[in-house]
Formats: structure tokens, C-alpha cells, sequence
């Protein structure tokens, strides 16, 4: 019986340990919230508050954190809900959130306009306990959520199986635009949000490829191909105005393929002509080269545009056979025919040499994927070769669609940051120009 007054008095909150250290953590609009690093509990009180949970709520499944215990002091339901598992789903460097000692600044996620309030449960997702100071996160079974109950365990169960009061939920859904990936002439495609509370929505768009059909004004916006001719990456945006209490505006574009495969779903893949893939060009070396369409664009009659040094083997369907000669590195163009017939440019890419056949450096990015911020690094290939701290060298970042999206100059030292926060999901690619070497990789960033 003492240990069930315990643990129901703590699902109210706990005091400050003397070892418990005041931080922050920034919403995804970059509004700042208290976040405190927690001292956990013993190890005997984590199993006794699992096994007590295990009989008391035998329906829900609890989720081991760390050292194969479910309960953890660590963090807590609004941390879980609207902070880690969106940027730490991992549950690494935890945080406690919102009330703990008079700090309850949670609301800032939902009043800040970093995720906006829908009519009903959303995936992905989040649901607020109005009435008890509580938060949960949807799965993609409707009415079965994952949240942490306060100091105790961290659980997925039905939407009313957990020890709070689940009267007058609000549902909150992140800022985003649903679309397919392509359209082709005489189609149509539709753009949409969650249904989004007391918002107004404005759509613009590419009028060199696209026209407009129906939506303006609502969550659901058509457009269709201009025409049968043009083909390339068209842009849709949306500006999201969110009524009282928030009064914020949110901006998204989305791109498609018009009369084209979407350019995340296309990929150049290196191979050595025995098949093996590689990330680098050798010199006075054979290679095949494919384009990988991963996507539901179709596309034939494939032809390539490679660098005056190489020599072209052969092609077959997607594939080209190339040799290097004394020109490794270079851009390579692939045409093909889409949906709409015609013949145009689908793809571009960079190959680069690698540090095992001549190069002396490398190009590293971490975390790759990012969701906010990757650091690129420049490290030797070798120990007979030594790094230039005042070399001065160049950054560029491609966006998914080929267009420049970012270039830094005159930089020094080994490392960089790339902010990607806000950017459109995607597969960017990134090129270093370092002394007479050209180093390239490829950022995926997610929201």
C-alpha cells in the first residue's frame, strides 16, 4: 500500500533533486522551453514501479527505456510526446518538460504554433489531457497511444487505459502537406494538410508548369500539367495562417514531378563491373552506372551525357558502361522519356574520386540523416597526410531538385555546420572543394 501512495503522488510531479540541472531544449519553430537533465531513481524502485504497473495495467505494454526498465525519472510525457520523440526518438540525452517545480511552459509547443490543432487523431500525431496536464502520442492503430506516465513507466495503450483523466483531449498534428510524388498530363494531383483548427489556407504554385484546378482557400488543393510538353520539379506552397490563440503563419512548399519521376525517387548507383558497389571513381577504371527509379513515373529510352574524358562502353536500359581514363571525377546527365513522351533530363549527379586510389581526403557528414543540423568534416585518408587548418575552401549544397540551395566560401578548419531546419525532405547533395581535390556526398534530411 506505501509504495501505491508513492507512486500515485508522483504521477502528480516531484520536487527538484539537488543533483537535477536546469536546461533547454528548442521547440521545432525554435521557441525556447525548460527542460530539466533529471537524477534517476535507484534501480529497485524502477522494477517495483514496473511490476506495479504490470498488474495494475496489465492491457498496456511498457516500453523498456534503458537498462531493461520501463520507468525512468529521466523524462516524462510532454518530454516524450512533444520533444524526444520527435528529435530523439532514441531516448538518448533525455529531458524532463513542463510541470516540475512551477515550470510549465509544455504549452509552448501547441500555442507556439510548432504544432497546430486538428478536429480529430492524426498520424503522426499528438493528444493533450486539457484537464490533466498530460500528453500522449498516436500510433497507427487509432485509440492506441505511447505515453509516459510522470516518473513511471513509459507505455503504448488504449487511448483511456493509463492513470489519467481522459476528458477534454485536444489533438495537435505537425505542420505538413500530404501530395503524390508525380503527376503526368491529364491527371490530377492533391495537396493536403490535417484538418487543421481555426486556420486559413493560401495556395501558390509553379504557373510554368502547373494550372490550377480546384481548393484555394482550403486544406485540399489540385492542380494539374500545364501541359504535355513541359516536364521538371514543380513547386506548391502553402501559407498556413493559424487563428487566436496562436496567431502565427506557417510556410511549406512541397515539390512534384510534373510529366517526371520526383527527383527523390531517382538515383545514380556506382558499381565495379563485377557488380560490387562503390561510392568513388578510380582512374583508367570500367564502371556501370544505373538510374534507379524508385518511384511509380516510369521512365525508357534512356540516353547520357558523361565527361569528355570518360569513354562509353555500352548502354543497356538504365544502365551505362563507362571507362575513366585519367578523368575520374565529373557530372553525369541522364534524359529519358516520362509520362508525357518526351525525351528530357531527369537526373544529375557528381562522381568524385575516392581516398583509396589517389585522394587524400574524405568527406564525412554527422548526423546523416538530420532533422535541424548536420556537421560536415574533412578527414585525411591517410597518415602520411596532414590537414591545412589555413587552407581555405568551399561548400555547396544541392536542394533534391538540383538547384544551388546553399554555398559557403572562404571557410577554415575541418569542420562545418549545415542548418537544415525547415528545409523539404529529401536527399540533397553536397559538394566540398577542397585545395585540388572535389569531395561529394549526400545529406538526407527529415522532419
Amino acid at each position: 500500500m506505501k509504495l501505491q501512495k508513492i507512486l500515485l503522488l508522483s504521477l502528480l510531479g516531484f520536487n527538484l533533486s539537488a543533483q537535477d540541472i536546469q536546461s533547454y531544449v528548442l521547440t521545432p519553430l525554435g521557441d525556447t522551453v525548460v527542460a530539466w537533465i533529471t537524477e534517476e531513481d535507484a534501480s529497485s524502485i524502477r522494477a517495483a514501479t514496473d511490476h506495479y504497473y504490470s498488474q495494475t495495467r496489465p492491457n498496456a505494454i511498457q516500453i523498456k527505456t534503458y537498462d531493461n526498465y520501463s520507468s525512468t525519472r529521466r523524462f516524462n510525457c510532454h518530454s516524450y510526446a512533444w520533444y524526444m520523440s520527435q528529435k530523439n526518438p532514441e531516448l538518448t540525452n533525455p529531458r524532463w518538460i513542463g510541470y516540475y517545480s512551477g515550470n510549465t511552459d509544455e504549452h509552448i509547443y501547441w500555442e507556439g504554433g510548432s504544432y497546430i490543432e486538428v478536429t480529430n487523431e492524426t498520424y503522426p500525431g499528438m493528444v493533450s489531457w486539457i484537464s490533466d496536464d498530460h500528453s500522449a502520442i498516436t500510433t497507427l492503430t487509432p485509440g492506441i497511444w505511447k505515453s509516459k506516465w510522470g516518473p513511471n513507466v513509459l507505455a503504448i495503450h488504449n487511448w483511456n487505459d493509463c492513470p489519467y483523466v481522459t476528458t477534454n483531449l485536444k489533438y495537435y498534428s505537425p505542420f505538413k502537406v500530404d501530395n503524390p510524388s508525380f503527376v503526368c498530363y491529364g491527371d490530377e494531383a492533391t495537396f493536403y494538410t490535417p484538418d487543421y483548427v481555426n486556420c486559413t489556407f493560401n495556395w501558390t504554385y509553379d504557373t510554368n508548369l502547373l494550372n490550377y484546378v480546384s481548393g484555394q482557400g482550403t486544406r485540399s488543393f489540385k492542380v494539374t500539367p500545364k501541359n504535355s510538353t513541359s516536364a521538371g520539379m514543380g513547386g506548391v506552397m502553402l501559407t498556413l495562417t493559424i487563428g487566436p490563440p496562436v496567431n502565427k503563419t506557417r510556410i511549406i512548399t512541397r515539390y512534384i514531378g510534373v510529366n517526371r519521376p520526383h527527383s527523390d525517387n531517382l538515383e545514380l548507383a556506382l558499381y565495379t563491373t563485377g557488380g560490387s558497389p562503390v561510392t568513388y571513381m578510380c582512374p583508367e577504371t570500367h564502371y556501370h552506372i544505373y538510374l534507379n527509379n524508385s518511384g511509380g513515373c516510369s521512365l525508357s529510352n534512356y540516353t547520357w551525357s558523361i565527361p569528355s574524358g570518360w569513354t562509353q562502353n555500352y548502354t543497356w536500359e538504365n544502365m551505362i558502361s563507362v571507362y575513366t581514363g585519367s578523368t575520374y571525377g565529373g557530372m553525369v546527365e541522364v534524359y529519358a522519356d516520362a509520362c508525357n513522351g518526351i525525351n528530357s533530363k531527369v537526373i544529375i549527379d557528381y562522381f568524385g574520386g575516392g581516398g583509396y586510389c589517389g585522394n587524400s581526403y574524405s568527406m564525412v557528414l554527422s548526423p546523416n540523416p538530420t532533422t535541424g543540423e548536420t556537421t560536415l568534416s574533412i578527414e585525411t585518408t591517410s597518415e602520411d597526410t596532414e590537414f591545412d587548418e589555413n587552407a581555405e575552401w568551399e561548400l555547396e549544397v544541392y536542394s533534391p531538385a538540383q538547384l544551388l540551395k546553399e554555398k559557403k566560401t572562404n571557410l577554415r578548419g575541418k569542420s562545418a555546420k549545415i542548418q537544415t531546419t525547415g528545409w523539404t525532405e529529401g536527399i540533397y547533395m553536397v559538394r566540398v572543394k577542397y585545395k585540388d581535390e572535389v569531395l561529394q556526398g549526400k545529406l538526407v534530411v527529415k522532419r
